[in-house]
C-alpha cells in the first residue's frame, strides 16, 4: 500500500454557504468557537479525501474487500481513514477561528490567484451556470468553492503564524531529537522478488512511464524455486546466521550494501516501504525478524536498535533530511489534537456519509 498524498481545510462558514445554488439549507456538522462546517463542506472534503486515497494506494479498490479490511488488529481500513479525516478536518476547522482571533490576513497576491482560479474555472465550462452545475456534484456552487479555496490559504497562514521561518512555536532541537527517538526505527531487510524485473540488454531495470519497474510473471518452477529460497534463508536466521551474511546471499536487491547502518522508517515513509514494513517495524523489538509478503516480493526485515542521534552518519543523516519538517508536524498534529477535545460534532451527520459508500471525487480541478 502506498501512502496518500492528501490535503483538506475547514474555516469559517459564510452565511451564503449554508445554502445551495438551489436554496437547499445544509446542517452544521461540526462547530467551534462559533465556527461552522456545513455537510456540503463535509461530503466536499471526504470525497477528494476518497479519490487521494484510492489513486495513492496500489491495491485500493473501491469495494468492501478494500474498506472492511482489517487495517490492524482494533480497525477495519475505513475506520482508520474515517478517524484521520475528520480529525484532519477538525484542525482546520479550529484553524480558521485562530485566523480571526490573531487577526491574520490573506495578501493581495493570494486573494487574486484565488479569483484567477476561479475566473479559470468559469471560462473552461463556459459560464457561470455551467460550472454551478457541474459543482451541484460536489454539493457546492462557485461561491462555495470559492470560500473553500479562502480557507485552505487561512489554514497555510495559521500555520505559518506557528511554525514558519518567524512563527511563534518553531521546533528546536531537542524536539527535532525527541521526534527521532520516538518515531523512527532502524531495519535492515532481505527481498525476495516473486515476479520478474524487466531488465535490458545492458542488464538495467525497466521503468515505465509513471516510474514503476516493469515486472513479468513467473513461471510456477521459478517461483517455487523462490519460495524454497525464502524457507531456506528464514531457517538459516532462526539457527543464528548473520543478517548481513544473509542479505548478500539471498537479497535479490543489491544496492543494500550502500547502506551499511540500514534504513530508518517511520509513517513519513509509508509512500516508499509500504505500511507492512513501518507497521511491522513500529511493533517488532530490536533483535526481531519478520516477514511481509507484498504484491510482488517478500521481505524478510530485521528490526535493529535506534542509532543514537549524534552517532547517525552521513548516509543515515541523508536518509532524514526532512526530519525537523516531521517533528514541526507533529507538534502540530499534538497542539490541534488537544483543541479539536472542543469541537462540537453531530454524529448524526457524519453517519450519512461513510468513505465507504460516497462517491470519489472525480474532479482534479476541484
Amino acid at each position: 500500500m502506498k501512502r496518500i498524498a492528501i490535503l483538506l481545510a475547514a474555516v469559517l462558514v459564510l452565511p451564503c454557504l449554508l445554502f445551495s445554488c438551489s436554496g437547499e439549507k445544509y446542517e452544521t456538522v461540526m462547530e467551534y468557537n462559533g465556527v461552522k462546517l456545513t455537510e456540503n463542506m463535509y461530503y466536499y472534503w471526504m470525497s477528494t479525501f476518497k479519490r487521494n486515497i484510492l489513486s495513492s494506494y496500489s491495491d485500493a479498490k473501491d469495494d468492501a474487500s478494500f474498506w472492511q479490511a482489517k487495517y490492524d488488529e482494533n480497525q477495519t481500513v475505513e475506520e482508520y481513514f474515517t478517524e484521520i479525516i475528520n480529525q484532519r478536518i477538525m484542525n482546520y476547522l479550529i484553524a480558521q477561528s485562530i485566523f480571526r482571533e490573531q487577526k491574520l490576513t490573506l495578501s493581495s497576491d493570494e486573494k487574486k490567484a484565488i479569483k484567477n482560479d476561479i475566473k479559470e474555472k468559469i471560462e473552461y465550462y463556459g459560464s457561470r451556470g455551467e460550472l454551478n452545475e457541474e459543482l451541484k456534484n460536489l454539493m457546492l456552487n462557485i461561491d462555495s468553492l470559492e470560500t473553500i479555496y479562502t480557507w485552505e490559504k487561512r489554514h497555510d497562514a495559521v500555520y505559518d503564524y506557528f511554525y514558519g521561518k518567524n512563527g511563534t512555536e518553531t521546533v528546536s532541537d531537542s524536539q527535532i531529537i525527541d521526534y527521532y527517538e520516538k518515531n523512527y526505527s532502524r531495519i535492515k531487510y532481505i527481498v525476495f522478488y516473486t515476479t520478474k524485473i524487466k531488465t535490458d540488454d545492458k542488464g538495467n531495470y525497466v521503468y515505465d512511464s509513471d516510474g514503476q519497474l516493469v515486472t513479468e510473471e513467473m513461471t510456477e518452477e521459478e517461483l517455487a524455486a523462490t519460495k524454497k529460497k525464502i524457507l531456506e534463508c528464514n531457517e538459516k536466521l532462526n539457527n543464528g546466521a548473520s543478517f548481513d551474511d544473509m542479505i548478500k546471499e539471498y537479497s535479490d536487491y543489491n544496492k543494500i550494501k550502500e547502506y551499511p547502518n540500514g534504513f530508518y522508517v517511520s509513517a513519513n515513509e509509508i509512500p516508499t516501504w509500504g505500511s507492512g514494513i513501518v507497521s511491522g517495524a513500529v511493533t517488532a523489538k530490536p533483535g526481531d525478524v519478520f516477514r511481509v509478503d507484498e504484491e510482488a516480493a517478500v521481505y524478510l526485515v530485521l528490526k535493529c536498535e535506534l542509532t543514537p542521534f549524534d552517532s547517525l552518519s552521513d548516509t543515515d543523516s541523508d536518509q532524514l533530511k526532512n526530519l525537523a519538517s516531521y517533528a514541526t508536524t507533529g507538534l502540530y498534529r499534538e497542539k490541534f489534537s488537544a483543541l479539536s477535545e472542543k469541537v462540537k460534532v453531530s454524529g448524526e451527520i457524519l453517519s450519512k456519509y461513510r468513505l465507504s459508500e460516497i462517491k470519489a471525487n472525480p474532479y482534479y480541478s476541484f
